[in-house]
């Protein structure tokens, strides 16, 4: 069995899209972990924080929203990277101006080509 390109904890409310995602992600050699709740996806987090490289998720959900998430996660493991998923159309600047507590490594705009998560993804696990 060939050696996986990394672990990925994917999280989006939509479950087309986050068939889709993580279907790619899996075709491509990535192990990727889905969940449509992110409640849900920080517990299990918390208790395997250490088997990921990269956590890509939605940024508007129900109950927790991506922020919320990925700020949560970074008390869990800072060095973690963190992809966040959007059709807002927000800039790099403007989203440190709101939220500069929140440290991401990239922004996927939705609608997206799957072959842009893989090449994102990858990019993230190479960067260490």
């Amino acid at each position: 069995m060939p050696q996986s390109l990394g672990r990925v904890l994917v999280v989006e409310d939509e479950p087309d899209i986050l068939t889709l995602v993580v279907k790619h992600l899996r075709s491509n050699g990535f192990i990727a972990d889905d969940f449509t709740d992110p409640v849900t996806a920080l517990a299990h987090f918390k208790n395997n924080s250490m088997n990921y490289s990269v956590v890509l998720t939605d940024i508007r959900m129900p109950d927790m929203n991506g922020f919320e998430l990925a700020h949560e996660i970074q008390k869990i493991r800072p060095d973690i990277k963190i992809v966040l998923m959007t059709a807002f159309e927000i800039t790099h600047e403007d989203l440190q101006t709101i939220l500069p507590i929140i440290k991401y490594d990239e922004i996927i705009r939705k609608p997206f080509k799957l072959v842009e998560i893989c090449t994102t993804v990858r990019k993230q696990i190479n960067a260490d």
